[in-house]
This record gives structure tokens, sequence and C-alpha cells, in this order.
């Protein structure tokens, strides 16, 4: 009976792993749906729509579904992905301001590191600082001398977000005086854009994809590149961390998944994430976005995420940021 009863646990051990590893092959067994926090039309809309299209074809023609939620900065969103069950179906679509709110905010509808699991990267923008044609300077260090001559406004496509920390931050490295350095809210690049094009507003800092083409035109002067890199297109222009150490941004789209899903499916869904991202037809259909491919485990999306949130924290409360 003894050696009936081990031949059978035995038989259950193998048997196990074979029927996890079934489940996950199997995975999704039902729609996933991917929550953008804007409206309809914006590129991380498109972005997701196109990644929604290629998953479901990897995934054998299971359903993926966009779900637009906007509203109160992504925090809308954010909270219905942070509330749904932790099963891997119901995923955000991120952006920069997951990372901002929870430094500028007093309180969130949701904890940002427990209620939420990071699954990957998806793709990076670089982030520009222009100025209007006008501007008497071309450099960071112009912008800066002038800013603590004389108080100097800036722009970006809104309040509280990578635009706006990214001006504080070069305010609070190269030492601009409280009150010389100020962001002048807009809802949007495009309007952002359009003032800044006139001389209503003398610099902006915006996705580079966004600004490059008024760059290109002469409409625009082009100052820094603010990410980490120097700037396709325009590789003869330094970056603000070059003169200001630690002066970088990127703006992002990443997926992030419920906390508590379990780890089997985090790591499922961010490999087939990085095989569709990486090849040659998502590549191909998001080209004219300005977007640069980017893949990462769950583990390293969550590591980098920590620091990013610390980092934006600390320039959050130097500049006195708080959501309104």
């Amino acid at each position: 009976m003894r050696i009936v009863q081990w031949i059978a646990l035995g038989l259950a051990a193998f048997a196990a792993p074979a029927a996890h590893a079934q489940a996950m092959a199997d995975f999704p067994s039902a729609p996933v749906k991917l929550v953008v926090p804007f409206a309809a039309g914006g590129p991380t809309d498109v972005v997701a729509r196109i990644l929604g299209e290629l998953l479901s074809a990897r995934w054998g023609g299971k359903a993926v579904l966009i779900e637009n939620r906007p509203g109160a900065g992504t925090i809308v969103a954010t909270a219905a992905v942070a509330k749904a069950p932790p099963d891997g179906l119901t995923l955000l679509v991120a952006t920069n301001s997951l990372l901002i709110n929870p430094a500028i905010a007093k309180s969130l509808p949701y904890d940002t590191t427990k209620d939420l699991a990071p699954v990957t990267m998806i793709a990076v923008q670089p982030v520009a600082l222009v100025a209007t044609k006008s501007f008497a300077g071309s450099t960071v260090a112009d912008v800066v001398a002038e800013a603590k001559k004389h108080p100097t406004n800036y722009t970006s496509p809104g309040p509280r977000g990578v635009g706006d920390l990214a001006g504080q931050m070069l305010k609070q490295r190269a030492g601009i005086p409280d009150g010389n350095f100020t962001h002048i809210n807009y809802q949007g690049s495009a309007p952002a854009l359009t003032d800044v094009i006139a001389g209503r507003v003398p610099l902006m800092f915006d996705i580079w994809h966004s600004a490059r083409r008024y760059v290109e035109s002469g409409e625009l002067k082009l100052i820094a590149g603010a990410s980490p890199d120097r700037l396709p297109g325009a590789s003869n222009v330094p970056t603000i961390a070059e003169s200001y150490p630690g002066v970088e941004v990127i703006a992002f789209n990443a997926i992030v998944a419920p906390g508590g899903t379990p780890a089997p499916i985090l790591e499922k869904l961010s490999a087939d994430v990085r095989a569709v991202i990486t090849a040659a037809e998502f590549r191909e259909r998001t080209k004219n976005l300005g977007i640069d491919v980017y893949g990462n485990t769950p583990r390293e999306l969550s590591a980098w995420m920590t620091k990013e949130i610390a980092r934006w924290k600390e320039v959050a409360q130097a500049a006195n940021i708080k959501a309104e």
C-alpha cells in the first residue's frame, strides 16, 4: 500500500509542473484588457492599439481589448487596474505620471509600489529643451545665466508632468533662485508649442518627436537634449546632463499589472510583450511615433520604478510641488 501511495505521490509531483507549464502556455484564458489613461487617439493610445493587435495574434487570436479611462492625471485608470483581479487579464499602459503622482499627491486611492506589479517597459522617448527663435541664448548655460539674472518662464505639455519637473530639477541643480524659473501650465503639447513658437513663452521641455519638426523648420531653437543620450538627428547638441549631471528625463510607456499577480504570469506577459515589441512589424508600425523600443524584466522595471519615484519625490519636495 505504501509503495502504491509513494508511486502516486511521485506521479503527482511530476504532473504538477507539467500542468503549470500547460496553464502558462494557454495564458491568457480570457480576453485581456489594456487600460489606457488617456482619451483615444493620442500617442499612448496608438501604441496600446498596435501592441494589443500584435499580442492578440501572438496569442492565437485571443481578444485584447483597449479601454480608455482618462482623468485625474492618470489616477482614474491606475486605480481601476490596482483594484482589478490579479490574474494578468487587466493591464495598465503606464506613463511618467505613474511615478510622478506618488511624489506630488498627498494621498492616492492605491499604493503604487504595493497595489501594482511591473511587467515590462514598452518604449521610451527622448525629451528636449527648446526655445522660441528670438531667445538670446543657444545653450543650457545661457538659459541658466538668463534665469539667474531675470525671472524666466518655461512650459511643457502639462503641469506636474515630466517636463515641469525637469525644469525644477534644472533649477535645483543649477542654483537658479526661487521664483526665477517658473512653469506656465498648458493642457497638451500643441497649445504650449503654439505659444512658444509665437514667443509668448520663451522655453519648453517637450518630447523630441513633437518639437523636432519645428526645430528643423527654424521655428524653434534647440537648446539641449534632456534625456541621457544626445538626441537622434542632433548629435552635435549636448545634453543638459553634460553641464548639470543628474538632470536627465525620459518619457516612457510600460505595462503594469495589479499587485499580487503571480510571478509566472508576470514573466509570461513580460516575455510575450518583449517578443512583440522587438519584432520588425511593431517597429515598422511605430516608427512615425518617434519611440525607441525598450523591454525589460519585471524585476528590472520594478527596480527602476522605485528609483524614479524616490528621485521625483526629492525634486517635488524641494520645489514644493503638490497635486491640486
